[in-house]
């Protein structure tokens, strides 16, 4: 089924869609997103990082945004299904081969130079699922703050939190002017998915 991640990757590649082709830029393949996913079984209490990482379509050539959801939650199905089953060595080598050109890229200083893995970063990291207060003042609100690299110019973090979910954007201001509308352009687009499922839920079936 569909999940609040591929719902993340339907905004986010709405919005790239919009602002690309705003400035004439979109182009005719779509965008991939590359996808930190957990690797830690759930059983598994252990300290120490167990992120691997996963490749998924944003599937911005794609206009009608209920359908660009489907192609999204098929697409990060695939990927997780390729992950299921494999022992844990097996998880950490797939996740380096995943990421093994980019790896090299920065070894041999090719960032930006070579074409990148994957086109943005997005990732969704879940936080404290109750409101955090300091001396009586409770937080409203936490915005999360990423990377950006040479090659990629736009990093995309949500973080939830007691209910809510942020969106984080960071980009360089030099390759990617106005990057604000992408942020504008994000919630619209979610009012627009919103306005296309209930439609659908209120169009009558027909049988033949």
């Amino acid at each position: 089924g569909t999940t609040i991640n591929d719902i993340v990757l339907a905004l986010c590649g709405g919005s790239l869609r919009r602002f690309l082709k705003e400035i004439g830029k979109l182009p005719g393949q779509s965008l991939t997103a590359g996808i930190p996913v957990s690797l830690r079984a759930k059983d598994d209490y252990s300290s120490g990082p167990s992120v691997g990482f996963i490749l998924g379509t944003l599937a911005t050539n794609i206009a009608d945004p209920l359908r660009r959801l489907e192609v999204i939650a098929a697409s990060t199905r695939r990927a997780k299904a390729l992950m299921e089953g494999m022992p844990r060595h097996a998880l950490d080598l797939f996740s380096t081969a995943v990421m093994a050109p980019y790896s090299l890229q920065i070894l041999m200083g090719l960032e930006g130079r070579t074409r990148p893995v994957y086109n943005v970063p997005i990732s969704n990291i879940p936080g404290p699922p109750e409101h955090l207060y300091l001396r009586g003042a409770r937080l409203e609100a936490m915005y999360p703050v990423s990377l950006v690299t040479h090659g990629m110019a736009l990093n995309i973090t949500c973080y939830s939190y007691a209910g809510t979910l942020s969106f984080g954007f960071a980009g360089c201001r030099d390759t990617l002017p106005h990057m604000q509308r992408i942020a504008v352009y994000t919630g619209e687009v979610l009012q627009e998915l919103e306005q296309a499922v209930f439609e659908k839920k209120e169009s009558p079936e027909v049988t033949h």
